[in-house]
């Protein structure tokens, strides 16, 4: 057998293979024999049909199951003497053989591709980290409040907060009806969503039974107009902030003080989860930014393939996008995801983490205890491989970037959750 390698680029290989007659002659012999004993003509018994008739009638249909058999088995083969571990279906083209010839074939496929890891002694980022003020008080008492508040029905006309039950209907450029463009028992707070400035004045006053047309802003700017028809307006009946309403919100707290206290140490964690997943997300960027290969296509391809599926199956939206769209939305995304997870694979090698059977069984029965009460399956997820095998991997990913935090230097700034809001807010009218 002949091999012929070619690097398309950096992922991409082309093998030519030729396999010579002699070495396939006492095998396509052997199996001819066997392919001719099974079948039967007229005139003739199984398996006693002369060869030049079966090879007239059943030729082609051998030597094409023959081929199949041997490029498999060669291709494999040539795999193996040039230590190649393809990540994708190989591609054939140029095939040829026919009895007496030599069989040839070339194969198209992806590997891995080469490349060195940056030198990561020294990885600099720029972090933000955010701080609570009262406002996250008091949108998490709000929450609360709203869980366990009631709606009650008013005569006088809506004001600002309050919810208009009504009927909508979409109108056209003349303000007429659109068929199928009805909504029924459709609940408006004024002052939120889309029932904001020009669209919330327009609806102040507006009782039950009446009728008024507002103008909607959609998030891409577009303007909608709809006419709405008050079925009755409702006010929300908050419950008092004191101690009673604390044991109702959280049987745990006796008091007012003690629920504040343990929403604090809520949102405290929230914004340190929040600056950890940033800071592993600047670790990720560094190294995709620094570390430099091109990601194979095919892994990139399916990739996006199953972030646009996972996309359809949640989101009606997802399913009336064009395919090329979606993909175009993805391109980066997946490109850096699977280049990440490549440079880890290899971090993982370089930095020598090893999850031991031992401290793999200590967490799981650490997660086991921890989640018993909240999921009472979770001793049956455990006993899968597969949960087993994906559980160690996050282990794994844990114990790498704790390692890479030693090397790790980051330049930090302090801004409050309120500027947060305020910087967001300016983003959102800056694409507008």
């Amino acid at each position: 057998m002949q091999v012929e390698v070619k690097h398309l680029d950096s992922f991409t290989r082309e093998i030519k293979i030729i396999v010579p007659w002699k070495e396939l002659e006492k095998s396509f012999k052997v199996e001819f024999n066997s392919f001719r004993k099974k079948i039967s003509m007229p005139g003739y018994r199984k398996g006693k049909v002369p060869i030049p008739l079966v090879k007239a009638n059943y030729g082609k249909s051998f030597e094409v199951d023959f081929i199949d058999k041997n490029m498999d088995k060669y291709y494999r083969k040539a795999l193996k003497s040039e230590n190649f571990s393809p990540i994708n279906r190989a591609q054939i083209n140029d095939l040829n053989f026919e009895e007496t010839s030599d069989l040839k074939f070339t194969a198209i496929f992806e590997v891995v591709p080469e490349y060195s890891l940056p030198d990561y002694n020294k990885i600099k980022i720029s972090l933000t980290r955010y701080t609570s003020t009262d406002t996250d008080m008091k949108k998490a008492l709000d929450e609360m409040q709203n869980k366990f508040s009631t709606l009650k029905t008013i005569e006088k006309g809506a004001s600002s907060g309050h919810y208009v039950e009504c009927d909508l209907e979409e109108l056209d450029e003349n303000n007429s009806p659109i068929d199928g463009k009805k909504q029924e028992g459709r609940f408006l707070r004024l002052g939120e969503g889309y029932i904001k400035n020009q669209a919330e004045k327009t609806l102040l006053g507006i009782k039950a039974k009446e009728n008024r047309t507002i103008t909607v802003i959609m998030d891409n700017d577009a303007k909608v107009n709809y006419n709405v028809k008050a079925r009755k307006i409702q006010e929300l009946m908050k419950p008092d902030l004191n101690d009673e309403f604390a044991k109702i919100a959280d049987p745990n707290a006796k008091t007012l003080k003690e629920l504040k206290n343990k929403i604090q140490k809520q949102i405290d964690k929230s914004l340190a989860d929040d600056f950890d997943a940033a800071k592993k997300n600047e670790i990720m960027n560094w190294f995709v930014t620094k570390t430099k290969f091109e990601p194979p296509k095919s892994m990139v391809e399916n990739y996006i393939n199953n972030m646009i599926e996972d996309l359809k199956s949640k989101s009606r939206e997802a399913k009336n996008m064009e395919e090329k769209q979606l993909k175009e939305i993805y391109s980066v995304t997946a490109k850096q995801q699977i280049k990440w997870y490549l440079i880890q694979e290899k971090l993982i090698e370089k930095e020598q983490i090893n999850i031991s059977g031992n401290d793999l069984k200590t967490e799981i029965e650490k997660q086991i205890k921890n989640l018993i009460d909240q999921n009472p399956d979770i001793k049956k997820y455990f006993k899968k491989p597969q949960n087993k095998k994906r559980f160690k991997e996050e282990m794994e990913i844990k114990k790498l970037f704790k390692n890479l935090e030693n090397y790790l230097t980051i330049k930090e700034a302090t801004k409050s959750t309120d500027q947060l809001r305020e910087d967001r807010e300016k983003e959102k009218k800056g694409k507008k």
